[in-house]
């Protein structure tokens, strides 16, 4: 996912107001002024379940009843809209992405941008969704529920004609519509404000065929990245299949390229991956800053099958690839950066001064030796000298008073 697309995700999330929210359980319980339940039709696999998990037949034509109850003594606006399932950044489903809002709040950014401004041509589904839930199904946008009253909420889902293999996922997310009136100096206005909101999941099959899962990693899309305010590097995970994977394990290395030293381990554990989606995985820096140059990171990723699935949904893959980071990403990156602290003095470099210091008192101590020798050879050359001229003073002056005598 590149970095306009995640601008637009923080703008999206400011914008809709979303928030996590459980598959299933009860609005009310969350606090909300409605509630929702399912009507479950007789295709329902398993009705202890309160999401919709539906066996299908192609081109298959069903109705699908929400009944959604307004607590409050007045009445509300309960907005809904069908979405496809996605797997966020941290790995988790989120039955809450709307494509057309998204790239709607993109456009609405772009106006008001002067620079970086978002593609909205980027704003897709992932590459191997061909059937998103919402071109399944036909619904309104809103629906009225007079105070301490019940409404049906309805969907019709159609079916294509060809058969598939594996799951179409995703939910529909309703959202009370808070309404105030505000007043001006010129004249009364309406301001929309969204208050609680609501998923219900969607699952819908034609078969009980296995598929195997399948993730792909593409060595075009890791990048050096802010997360949470941290430098780091993402890397692009996609599960191109129709197949739902719910607990995930993945564990990468990172090393300088050409190093057999490793430079940030981490290993994160039950992740879960929506079929025909895709997610920046992000790997925390530590607090480091980013520095420039090649590298090579290491991915081991398994799937493992829970709940008594199939064995052959258990899988594991193993990735190798190698990236760079330009000194433009590093130093933008690190300049973002919260808590950033400059990697401590290695072990190494202490003993390499260490080292240094003792070969300089070394060679200053060979130095002086050789000084101090050199001035005991020229010492002891002078005194030799000395000698001699005193030997040869002695010598002549005995001979001056062996000739005064035989005068």
């Amino acid at each position: 996912m590149n970095k306009s697309i995640k601008n637009w995700i923080q703008i999206l999330v400011i914008l809709l107001a979303l928030c996590s929210v459980p598959l299933i359980g009860d609005a009310q319980e969350q606090g909300l002024g409605f509630s929702i339940r399912p009507i479950h039709p007789e295709n329902q696999l398993d009705k202890n379940q309160t999401y919709f998990d539906l066996k299908m037949e192609p081109s298959q034509i069903q109705e699908l009843e929400v009944m959604i109850r307004n607590n409050t003594d007045q009445e509300i606006i309960v907005e809904a809209s069908v979405n496809a399932a996605i797997t966020n950044e941290n790995g988790i489903l989120d039955y809450s992405w709307n494509l057309e809002k998204a790239k709607a709040a993109a456009k609405s950014y772009n106006k008001h941008a002067s620079e970086k401004k978002i593609d909205v041509n980027q704003i897709r589904y992932d590459s191997s969704l061909k059937m998103p839930l919402p071109s399944l199904i036909m619904s309104e946008k809103e629906i009225k529920i007079p105070a301490q009253s019940e409404l049906p909420y309805k969907m019709q889902v159609t079916m294509p004609e060809k058969q598939f293999q594996g799951i179409v996922l995703g939910g529909v997310r309703f959202t009370e519509q808070e309404t105030t009136k505000k007043e001006t100096t010129s004249d009364k206005g309406v301001q929309i404000k969204n208050k609680f909101a609501y998923s219900l999941g969607i699952q819908l099959r034609e078969t009980d065929d296995v598929v195997i899962p399948e993730i792909k990693m593409d060595q075009t899309k890791i990048k050096a990245a802010s997360i949470n305010g941290h430098t780091g590097v993402t890397i692009n995970l996609q599960n191109p299949t129709m197949t739902l994977m719910r607990d995930i394990e993945i564990e990468t290395t990172i090393y300088r390229k050409g190093s057999q030293k490793s430079l940030i381990n981490l290993t994160k554990k039950g992740l879960k991956m929506a079929p025909n989606s895709n997610f920046d995985y992000g790997i925390d820096w530590k607090n480091q800053p980013l520095r420039a140059g090649n590298y090579t990171i290491k991915a081991s990723i398994k799937n493992h099958g829970i709940d008594g699935e199939p064995k052959e949904l258990t899988k594991k893959w193993e990735f190798e690839k190698e990236f760079t980071i330009t000194r433009k990403e590093a130093k933008e990156i690190n300049r973002q950066a919260i808590d950033l602290t400059e990697n401590p003095i290695s072990w190494w470099l202490y003993v390499v001064i260490g080292l240094l210091g003792i070969l300089i008192v070394l060679m200053a101590i060979i130095i002086a030796k050789i000084q101090i020798d050199k001035k005991k050879k020229i010492k002891k050359r002078q005194e030799l000298k000395r000698k001699k001229r005193k030997k040869a003073a002695s010598a002549n002056s005995k001979m001056t008073s062996n000739i005064k005598r035989k005068e």
